[in-house]
């Protein structure tokens, strides 16, 4: 006969379904040390818990710990690394020592075919191995969702961003003005601390800062460097984008930039800028706010973004040579404002005859 009891949830389930709810609720990094580590101690009666978090959108590779201080934390980054790879290549399981008499038990996370970090764990009761590999998985695909969660939400904000500023590129007005706005949006997206626009001048030998945004403003704006110089000439000359992760140690970097502004310059994104087979310039974006390095998403925006600001300048140049050299010597005025002779079928000459702000 089935006993009352025997519908009753060990306290093994209890906890696999505790935690399987806070997977559930768990939505940001940051609560997985404020919600989701907690739930695993409890579940684990561990003392404290270490997750390492290699690849996607969080800052990685990546610890967060539980019951351990930030320093031992940050500590065990290095092992942990070294470790992970180990695991991922069908090593053993270790065990580290986590600092005074801890020591933690590493085990890997897999969901399917991807390997989103693994757990330490400092022993605390037994655990079934059963209920371990169902902690395991558990955990591993709480993992997975949110790094693609956070990996559509990027793509989606690199779109709204890409959109945005082709949109206001097109208006062809007040370009200098535009591109400002344009380095403020990609500074915001890829979360860098300045971004700058090094046109290349007419005897192509000599690069001006014609836009630059952050900290580096005041002491660069329209400073002119050789264009042969720095990682700026390189992927010019290579016509190649770079994603740059330690620039201090790239023998290219060209110093004195740095020397001039007072701004100490630790990675960046170079682009060049090209409208078809014209070089315009280059377009940097240039430390990664926190520390940390730029993502390979962040360069493709970045690419994207370089391709509009190109044709941008050029279809500017190409007008104000056009009214320069034609426009107002025909009409005799100094102003495209009040031209009785537009060029109707031109869009640019249409928005600048109606825009106050050009005299």
């Amino acid at each position: 006969m089935v006993t009352k009891e025997d519908h009753q949830p060990d306290k093994e389930s209890i906890r696999i379904m505790e935690l399987a709810q806070v997977a559930i609720e768990t939505r940001s990094p940051g609560q997985l040390t404020a919600v989701l580590l907690p739930a695993l101690a409890v579940a684990t009666d561990s003392p404290a818990v270490l997750l390492y978090v290699d690849g996607g959108q969080l800052t990685a590779p990546e610890c967060f710990q539980y019951g351990l201080s930030e320093a031992e934390g940050q500590s065990l980054k290095d092992i942990c690394t070294e470790q992970f790879a180990v695991m991922k290549s069908g090593g053993s399981v270790p065990s580290i020592p986590a600092g005074g008499t801890l020591s933690l038990d590493l085990y890997p996370l897999r969901d399917n075919e991807t390997w989103p970090g693994m757990i330490g764990l400092a022993p605390g009761r037994s655990v079934p191995p059963e209920m371990m590999l169902r902690l395991l998985k558990l955990v591993a695909g709480c993992i997975t969702r949110l790094i693609e969660r956070l990996k559509a939400e990027t793509q989606l904000n690199h779109l709204n961003a890409y959109l945005t500023v082709s949109s206001m590129l097109a208006q062809q007005m007040g370009l200098q003005e535009l591109l400002e706005t344009t380095l403020y949006c990609s500074m915001d997206v890829v979360s860098a601390e300045a971004a700058s626009i090094l046109l290349l001048g007419d005897d192509k030998r000599h690069f001006v800062f014609y836009q630059v945004e952050g900290p580096t403003k005041p002491a660069l704006m329209a400073t002119t460097i050789e264009a042969d110089k720095g990682i700026a000439g390189s992927v010019l000359q290579t016509q190649q984008s770079e994603v740059i992760s330690d620039v201090q140690s790239d023998p290219r970097f060209y110093g004195n930039v740095d020397k001039l502004s007072g701004f100490h310059t630790r990675n960046m994104i170079a682009v060049p800028l090209l409208a078809g087979e014209e070089k315009i310039g280059v377009l940097e974006v240039i430390n990664k706010s926190g520390g940390g390095g730029f993502s390979e998403e962040d360069h493709h925006l970045m690419r994207s973004i370089a391709e509009e600001i190109a044709f941008a300048i050029r279809n500017a140049r190409v007008f104000e040579y056009v009214a320069s050299t034609y426009c107002k010597q025909r009409q005799g005025q100094p102003s495209c404002k009040g031209c009785s002779r537009p060029l109707g079928s031109w869009t640019p000459c249409v928005k600048y005859r109606q825009s106050e702000q050009f005299p």
